[in-house]
Formats: C-alpha cells, structure tokens, sequence
C-alpha cells in the first residue's frame, strides 16, 4: 500500500462519524487507515466493584482502501486490565453476542454507504 492520502471523507470526519453511531468506536485505538470497535456485552461478574468487572463482547477492526471498509471480527473476553481476548463463549452467550453485532453491523453499513459512499465487507 501507499501511503498517499485516501479519497473520501477525511480521517477527522470519518472519526466523527463513527463515534455517532455510538459507544463502539474506540478512537485512540484507531488510524487514518483501520478502525477499532468493540462492544462489552455480557458482564460476567457484575457483583464486582466497576473497574474490577470481566465482559465478553466482541471487537472489529475495519481496514480502509479507498471508499471500501473490510473488517474482521473477533470474540472473547474484556479483561480487568482492558485488554481484550480470544475465549471460548457458549451457545447462549454467542447468540446474544451475533444480535447485537448485527444491529451494529447494520448501522455501520448504512452509514458507511449513506454518508461516505463507499462498501462494508467482511474480510
């Protein structure tokens, strides 16, 4: 890849864009090229004090070329450190985690289409 500037909305529009879809983008995790969501959907120790809590969730990274937006997603678990990862999640569990990535993923798609013109795709 080269590192001349993309075509499309730039880097500071794209981020306020994302970050109005709402708590899933995590900015200072992210790039003029990938972007990092994630979501804690399922906290697994909620009698533990806030900051000590464990969730499972899931995150994405969505890599930019041009007016095309490729992600790849993962699942796993939150940990107190705020380090996400890879963990075995039940049945149960994982289909709450696929609903509410894919009322993510749709609004995500939508706005990526609407407002930047470009395509969501799964890498």
């Amino acid at each position: 890849m080269s590192d001349t500037p993309l075509k499309g909305p730039s880097r500071g529009r794209l981020f306020k864009l994302f970050t109005d879809i709402g708590p899933y983008f995590r900015k200072l995790q992210s790039s003029e090229k990938t972007f990092f969501f994630d979501c804690l959907e399922i906290c697994i120790d909620a009698e533990e004090e806030p900051e000590n809590r464990i969730f499972l969730g899931w995150w994405i990274l969505v890599t930019r070329t041009e007016n095309t937006f490729i992600y790849e997603r993962a699942n796993g678990l939150y940990d107190i450190e705020g380090n996400w990862v890879k963990h075995k999640i039940n049945k149960k569990q994982m289909k709450q985690l696929d609903q509410s990535f894919e009322i993510f993923i749709e609004k995500l798609n939508t706005l990526i289409d609407v407002e930047v013109g470009g395509e969501l795709t799964v890498a």
